[in-house]
């Protein structure tokens, strides 16, 4: 009955969270028709807790929660999805209708976890318990990781119709590392998330075991982003740390960790190739403004200039010409296994540049030539409500266009409203008195530069619909909410004590 009636109930779910959604891999459970997308065991798991959490606020009658002002915003959120919806079935009649509330209910999924993790933190020390439980999950997902990549461990992957049936998949040596999420995209995202909170942890922690662990554990999780060889991500991390150092002012601390990011960064063959083509005009431009000729700059830069991708194949007589010995046979077909064909092919450790390179391009295009596009299309034919949930399919690369082309100017503005008020109530908690005088606001400072990456990220990856990456960040905003909560709350108390 204690159990029932306290908040250690909420604590366990959280911390079961906290752990469940980024290292169970997503196999599916059941199908959902005209989608690839299934129910998984995590939906289940959110589902129980949340009717445990809203049968335990009517039993008892607290209706707290519903007093916050984060409640009438993520209220207003949910009805203009809905009037989408019913914009979409009786008005434009574009979507397909059990997509729709699919997608709809989705969301609000991905939000209620916000609500646990509000209940789950009752004194401002909890929160140690659940930023050190961060880090032990970053542990794990960085050695399944490294087993990913050394030691052929499987990935369960969604990144096709195909792959998300739940099959074992065993990665390349080069192909970009997923660990335990469903791609290397939705990793990445996560890792921007985090990395600025565990960083603020570490600076703040007093305990030298648990400081050196965070330190472990931070350079683990920046290995692990290299790995995914995200470009966008690595920007929006760079972003997110950046804004959380500034705000605590580590001058140092910053430049440190920029400067060393940026290198080994730079020095990561697949991510460095990415990046180069956007960095390689910028050093041009500053070598030009600087420097006269090819000195400078010129001589330190690591990079060397790509290779220009062939279109056109070689003649056939030069290919013939150009095969090695022949190591390995492959029957042909109508002959016996006595006449066989031998060709013998160079192991490959690592993609050519220019294959790099080509996927980099072929990324950017289908954003900016396809899904963008088609977002704003959407939008165009109902301004105010847009075309309803699923209208864009299942990617848009931008989470901002994917709002405005499903949910109109009105669930748009909406989304935004509720990420202004979070980062608002981060920001007043922070400055409280109590916050400073306790080094709170140093973690407060971490949550705010977690929520800047994630909403970098989301320009160009659908970081809200990513069902790990979602239900992570609601978890952590719904935390950060309630510790900024608690300094506000304790500012007041204390001078209603004084009068």
């Amino acid at each position: 009955m204690k159990i029932w009636q306290g908040t250690k109930l909420m604590r366990a779910f959280a911390i079961i969270l906290l752990f469940a959604i980024p290292l169970y891999p997503k196999f599916p459970l059941a199908a959902v028709g005209g989608t690839y997308v299934s129910i998984r065991v995590t939906d289940l798991l959110v589902g129980l807790m949340l009717s445990i959490f809203i049968i335990k606020m009517f039993w008892r009658r607290d209706w707290l929660l519903l007093k916050q002002p984060v409640w009438r915003f993520i209220a207003f959120f949910w009805a203009a999805g809905l009037l989408a919806n019913l914009s979409g079935l009786f008005l434009t009649d574009f979507v397909n209708s059990h997509l729709l509330w699919l997608h709809w209910l989705r969301r609000l999924e991905y939000m209620s976890v916000f609500f646990i993790a509000w209940a789950a933190l009752s004194t401002k020390t909890d929160i140690k318990v659940y930023l050190r439980v961060i880090l032990i999950v970053l542990a794990a997902v960085f050695f399944y990781g490294l087993g990913q990549k050394y030691l052929r461990l499987p990935v369960i992957s969604t990144m096709n119709a195909e792959f998300s049936q739940g099959a074992l998949l065993y990665l390349d040596k080069w192909v970009r590392i997923s660990s335990t999420f469903a791609g290397h995209y939705d990793l990445a995202a996560w890792l921007v998330l985090i990395l600025p909170i565990i960083i603020a942890f570490v600076i703040w922690e007093k305990n030298l075991f648990w400081r050196l662990g965070g330190v472990l554990v931070a350079l683990a999780g920046f290995q692990l982003l290299l790995w995914t060889a995200s470009r966008i991500s690595f920007v929006a991390y760079l972003l997110g740390v950046s804004l959380s150092l500034l705000l605590m002012r580590r001058w140092r601390i910053w430049l440190l960790i920029i400067v060393l990011s940026l290198g080994f960064g730079l020095h990561s063959k697949e991510l460095s190739a990415r990046l180069s083509p956007q960095i390689r005009p910028m050093v041009a431009f500053i070598e030009d403004s600087l420097y006269s000729g090819r000195s400078g700059l010129a001589t330190v830069w690591p990079f060397q200039p790509l290779p220009k991708v062939t279109v056109s194949p070689p003649p056939v007589a030069k290919r013939q010409k150009a095969l090695p010995q022949p190591s390995k046979t492959f029957p042909t077909a109508g002959q016996s296994a006595q006449h066989r064909r031998i060709i013998r092919e160079p192991a490959r450790t690592w993609p050519k540049p220019e294959e790099v390179q080509a996927a980099a391009k072929r990324s950017s295009a289908i954003r900016f030539q396809v899904e963008w596009p088609r977002a704003l299309r959407a939008w165009a034919k109902n301004p105010l409500f847009g075309l309803g949930y699923s209208s864009l399919g299942l990617a848009t690369d931008c989470d901002y266009l994917r709002a405005l082309g499903e949910t109109g100017i009105l669930g748009a503005l909406a989304f935004i409203l509720l990420l202004l008020h979070i980062a608002n109530k981060l920001l007043q908690g922070r400055q409280s008195k109590i916050a400073l005088d306790a080094g709170y606001s140093l973690l407060l400072a971490g949550f705010l530069g977690g929520l800047a990456g994630f909403l970098a990220n989301a320009v160009f990856i659908d970081v809200f619909e990513a069902s790990k990456d979602a239900f992570y960040f609601w978890l952590l905003m719904g935390l950060g909410y309630k510790l900024a909560n608690l300094m506000l709350s304790t500012k007041v108390s204390r001078r209603k004590g004084n009068k």
